[in-house]
């Protein structure tokens, strides 16, 4: 029997907790990331990359998952410790993950780590959480540029998990049971602003590093502002702005998930605004299983050629992270 197309989906923002990292409900102390809100069975989803994640993949049409650590801040040795743990882990499910490396917000420790893990481990990425406290148009993270443009490989931009600290913004008298969801569903507010990404482009660093390619986890409401962006950025003087256009940086260096894309309508204006080669596929397992039955209703509305279906389902992972039959195309 013929197996579906979306059977060789590759899923690119696909989560993974090192089961090292231990957390108490009430956590200790408000430093500490709130991993406790999370649901129980997903913790232990997270913690899985054995047959139990590979048959949710089976469910979900997935061929191959691209695996990243929950971005926690963590000083480069835990760090370190948690991408070793990823390694040791996938190594068990053969050709069914590779990973992205976990990385320090300290710009030339990011580097040495991004560098260690593609060297030591072959991992395909790295993965730099997001919050307040991270400027990304900050000098430190030059060395990261240059070591990501160096490997050829992408690093992830993504939202850093919220500390127990920054509960107190969702709470506002709810309780636990409605406090989970609205942190771990809608706590992207650091990726989905087109600040930290304007202020990268602004400080020229894709004049300095034009093969430099970054990947937006959640890129939110974000592409639907690209003419705004454009024209804002056109209205500063030549002088005070990047060589390189903003539409051209966004069309050759910017890749999207998915992740965010919750219907057909969104998904359309999502792939209306970047090119289809710069879009990857993503289900966020295992905070959500979805995305399989959103890919069937693209397809079946050929509103994507067939090419450009294939493109975004696996073609594009496995161009961007250099992974060579991953698809599983023919297997039945």
């Amino acid at each position: 029997m013929a197996i579906s197309h979306t059977a060789n989906l590759i899923a690119t923002l696909e989560s993974y907790l090192t089961p090292t990292i231990a957390f108490t409900s009430p956590p200790t102390s408000p430093t500490q990331p709130a991993l406790h809100l999370i649901p129980a069975p997903t913790v232990t989803k997270l913690r899985n990359l054995a047959t139990g994640r590979v048959k949710d993949m089976r469910a979900l049409g997935q061929s191959k998952q691209i695996i990243s650590h929950i971005p926690i801040a963590a000083p480069p040795q835990p760090c370190s410790k948690y991408n070793d743990a990823i390694q040791a882990a996938i190594v068990m499910g053969g050709e069914k993950f590779a990973a992205m490396a976990l990385l320090p917000t300290e710009g030339k420790e990011a580097a040495k780590e991004l560098a260690r893990c593609v060297g030591k481990y072959r991992f395909v990425g790295g993965v730099l959480g997001l919050n307040r406290d991270v400027r990304l148009d900050d000098n430190g993270y030059e060395e990261l540029w240059v070591t990501a443009e160096k490997y050829r490989i992408p690093v992830v931009l993504r939202e850093m998990w919220p500390l127990v600290s920054d509960t107190a913004e969702y709470q506002h008298n709810l309780p636990p049971s409605v406090l989970a969801p609205l942190l771990t569903q809608l706590h992207t507010g650091h990726t989905t602003s087109p600040l930290p990404f304007v202020h990268l482009y602004l400080s020229s660093v894709f004049d300095r590093h034009p093969s430099l390619r970054l990947i937006l986890a959640h890129p939110g409401s974000l592409p639907s502002l690209i003419p705004r962006i454009e024209t804002l950025l056109t209205a500063i003087p030549v002088a005070d702005r990047p060589k390189r256009s903003f539409l051209d940086v966004w069309q050759h260096n910017i890749y999207l998930t998915t992740a965010d894309a919750q219907d057909i309508s969104t998904l359309r204006t999502l792939l209306e605004q970047i090119p289809v080669d710069r879009v990857l596929y993503a289900s966020n397992y295992p905070l959500e299983e979805r995305g399989k039955e959103l890919m069937e209703e693209l397809r079946e509305s050929e509103f994507l050629t067939k090419m450009e279906w294939e493109r975004v389902a696996w073609e594009n992972a496995e161009t961007l992270f250099n992974l060579k039959g991953a698809s599983g195309k023919g297997v039945r």
